[in-house]
């Protein structure tokens, strides 16, 4: 016999080593047949407590409609689309679903997670929107559009108010290395494009805050009435007005508001106070909405708090016109361009104008003309958060066709 044909005897040490590893793989494989056998126990539980429970219509913590379950077709099945309907019917169905979400969302905060859908997951409860890349095309569009209204009503005091969003103005909410554009500096490059327009950035007024925590929202993409008052009071010069009120009768409307951000990180334990301001010695005032023909005594629609997005309190939220007439006496009347900011900021205004028309041009589609001759404006304020309207198509639209 050969040497090379001669086998070797194994040492003691090497059928140890074997043996560990044999030991270790019969492991591996019983801990990945259990594991394997708990999920699919889990799963089985969990679609039969999905299939027992009544399907849901609307998830309120996320402010959206519910998949339902599909019905069975033939083109369904032939399409495909049927298992990607189940699918989806199940994702949005599925037992507990919400605190599912909420473990999710506390797992990937441990691990380090610092977004949820496009949402910063910031200190001390704040979710933080992301501060959006300017569209300089629309803006070229918005600021052509803006002065030519502004030279066309020259006759008119133009003004505009850029609010930035909660990233930019507070920093150390955000978690560590978070990506953020400097905010300020992108509404100040779209103030210069402007001419014949008193332009304020509202960025320095709000950093300068004394109490900064209560200037957003920690739930919600919108600033607060605090957040509002503070703009009010320390930009009151560039907004025309000499003497704002300091005065004023603080009320809390709602402890148990869980606002978009909340909604779109999936967020769902946090919750936002809503508080309003109303002015001491504040003239009468009516508010008329065109669009749905009604005529009310308050800038509060206390309704809205036993709904998903609470924010509506102010004005019921969003419409193409809303008329608001005080007694105020001022002799001034205002024609304010918007989005949802200016919804909790008109509260201000109230004691500085006799007539206050509130349009939104994502809604708005007659002629302004009209509007401005029969009401008597004397001013114009466009009043927009920053991430609206660094990416906005409608204001141009609005003015261009009026033009």
């Amino acid at each position: 016999m050969n040497s090379s044909e001669t086998q070797i005897p194994e040492s003691r040490a090497a059928r140890r080593r074997k043996n560990r590893i044999l030991r270790e793989q019969r492991r591996r494989r019983r801990l990945a047949y259990i594991t394997g056998l708990v999920c699919a126990l889990f799963v089985v539980v969990l679609t039969a407590l999905s299939a027992l429970t009544p399907d849901k219509t609307f998830s309120a913590n996320e402010n959206r409609n519910l998949k339902q379950r599909p019905s069975i077709s033939a083109d369904g099945l032939l399409s495909g689309s049927f298992f990607g309907d189940t699918a989806a019917h199940f994702s949005d169905q599925f037992a507990l679903r919400d605190r599912w979400i909420s473990l999710k969302l506390t797992y990937d905060k441990l691990i380090g997670m610092k977004e949820s859908h496009d949402v910063y997951l910031g200190k001390d409860h704040y979710l933080l929107q992301k501060t959006v890349e300017p569209d300089e095309k629309a803006l070229d569009d918005i600021a052509n559009a803006v002065n030519s209204f502004a030279s066309l009503h020259s006759d008119l005091s133009t003004r505009m108010l850029v609010v930035p969003c909660a990233a930019a103005v507070l920093p150390d909410k955000l978690p560590g290395s978070a990506p953020v554009r400097n905010q300020t500096a992108d509404i100040d490059a779209f103030g210069q494009k402007l001419s014949g327009v008193a332009f304020t950035n509202a960025s320095e007024a709000l950093k300068s805050s004394n109490d900064s925590r209560n200037l957003y929202y920690r739930t919600d993409h919108h600033w607060t009435s605090y957040g509002a008052r503070t703009v009010y009071e320390k930009c009151a010069p560039g907004l025309g007005i000499d003497a704002p009120v300091t005065d004023f009768d603080e009320y809390l409307l709602s402890e148990t508001f869980l606002g978009t951000l909340g909604s779109q990180s999936g967020s769902f334990r946090r919750r936002d106070t809503i508080e309003i301001y109303v002015p001491k010695n504040c003239p009468n005032y009516y508010v008329y909405y065109a669009d749905q023909g009604k005529t009310v005594s308050s800038l509060y629609v206390r309704d809205k708090l036993n709904e998903k997005d609470q924010y509506q309190v102010f004005l019921g939220g969003n419409h193409p016109i809303v008329e608001i007439h005080t007694a105020a006496s001022t002799g001034k009347s205002l024609l304010i361009f918007k989005d949802s900011y200016a919804n909790s900021f008109v509260q201000y205004l109230i004691p500085h104008y006799d007539t206050i028309i509130m349009i939104d041009p994502r809604y708005y589609f007659n002629r302004l003309d009209n509007v401005i001759q029969a009401n008597g404006i004397t001013d114009v304020l466009f009043l927009y958060s920053a991430n609206t309207l660094l990416a906005d198509h409608s204001l141009a639209v609005c003015l261009n066709a009026s033009a």
